[in-house]
């Protein structure tokens, strides 16, 4: 957010809260996959109708803070070096060790680095479209591709769709435009369609939240530790897996010790 003249604390502390959500969505899913504690699924099943919600407020938000950021560029090119890595380490460490079904295709911080990318290299031409404009064609295409995954539809309403033929999975590289093919399998998938459209809405919306133009209410901190989340969320992002891993495993060992 360095182009605004103060710094939002409301876009911290929203963008801590959805971490905070993420964290304890990937912890019970982790829990329950790869050490079969049934609290783990119950949670994750309690959690899994928000988990669209804070996932696509989160996307939303970032888009808001690449009005805000000095380049974009330097952004997505830091996030694909570590979504590389993130890779490397859930498709070739992870099973080596023991892991079930870890590997990350096409996870969120392959997402990010990509539609980051993509959005340095045309923000000059999306940002001659007045934003309220592009607000309206953001949302539009929201609403069209809602079903893209995973039906490949795309419609206004009930029968008034149009699908691509199924045809089209036979083609093993398009997962990255949410295009899966029957056996594809991400144990975290972010496709840009439909998810950059919720990004690329949030680029429209940072254009008055870049100006300013926001209540004087969104500029104070409301509460330290979301704040902390949200100024922090990529480097807590990367580091919770690993922790609740330590965690899991104290546990297991202190449950073995007293059975």
């Amino acid at each position: 957010m360095a182009n605004s003249k103060k710094r939002i604390a409301l876009l911290d502390e929203i963008r801590g809260f959805c971490v905070l959500c993420m964290i304890f969505y990937h912890s019970f899913i982790f829990m329950y996959d790869q050490y079969d504690i049934q609290f783990g699924y119950d949670a994750y099943t309690f959690f899994l109708p928000v988990q669209p919600f804070f996932s696509c407020m989160f996307i939303f938000i970032c888009g808001i803070c690449s009005k805000l950021s000095h380049s974009n560029l330097k952004r997505g090119l830091k996030l694909l070096i570590f979504a590389l890595a993130l890779n490397f380490i859930s498709i070739i460490v992870l099973p080596k060790l023991g892991f079930r079904d870890t590997e990350i295709w096409w996870g969120v911080l392959d997402f990010f680095a990509a539609v980051i990318l993509l959005y340095a290299a045309l923000e000059k031409p999306l940002s001659r479209i007045h934003y309220i404009i592009g607000i309206i064609i953001s949302v539009i295409l929201i609403w069209l591709f809602r079903d893209w995954v995973p039906s490949l539809s795309i419609g206004i309403y009930g029968d008034i769709a149009w699908q691509l033929p199924e045809k089209v999975r036979e083609i093993n590289w398009l997962f990255p435009i949410g295009i899966m093919s029957k056996d594809f399998y991400s144990a975290d998938y972010f496709p840009l369609i439909p998810y950059g459209f919720v990004y690329l809405l949030g680029t429209y919306v940072g254009v008055p939240v870049r100006d300013d133009k926001l209540p004087s209410g969104a500029y104070p901190v409301h509460s330290k530790f979301l704040n902390f989340l949200g100024k922090n969320c990529f480097i807590i992002y990367i580091a919770h897996l690993p922790i609740v891993f330590i965690l899991l495993e104290l546990y297991t060992w202190i449950m073995g010790k007293i059975g």
